[in-house]
């Protein structure tokens, strides 16, 4: 085994670690775009990825308390307000940035549904043509 295969593993994590916080980043500044706030992706990725980290361990402390019950509206505020500091945009801008990176990732997800399910029903598999060849309809 050599260098490169006993550090694949790790290349492969720090190439989604990379993606993990460039996309969202894309997402976040196409919405600050719209807005008319200019930010750079890269700070709107990291920016999130540290909003989510806060909010993750705000949420797991809370967990051992009896403010449990309000943890989702807790963890809301904690992402928004840590996004809206470090990205400096309003409250309701981060917000709005937010649901426009949703409403993108949401529409993306039903074109590549449709597209799938056009692909699904147009080319069957040999299985499937075999498993069906008996039925009559």
């Amino acid at each position: 085994m050599n260098l490169f295969e006993a550090l694949a593993p790790l290349w492969i994590l720090i190439v989604f670690l990379i993606l993990s916080i460039l996309i969202p980043g894309l997402l976040i500044w196409f919405g600050l775009k719209l807005i008319g706030k200019n930010r750079s992706v890269t700070r709107c990725g990291v920016a999130n990825f540290a909003a989510l980290t806060l909010s993750a361990v705000v949420s797991f402390f809370l967990h051992f308390t009896p403010l449990v019950i309000f943890l989702p509206l807790i963890a809301f505020i904690v992402y928004f307000y840590t996004l809206k500091t470090l990205l400096d945009v309003g409250f309701i801008e981060a917000f709005a940035a937010t649901l426009i990176a949703g409403i993108v990732v949401f529409l993306v997800a039903v074109v590549i549904l449709i597209l799938f399910g056009i692909w699904l029903l147009f080319t069957p598999s040999p299985s499937q043509i075999m498993h069906m060849g008996g039925v009559r309809f």
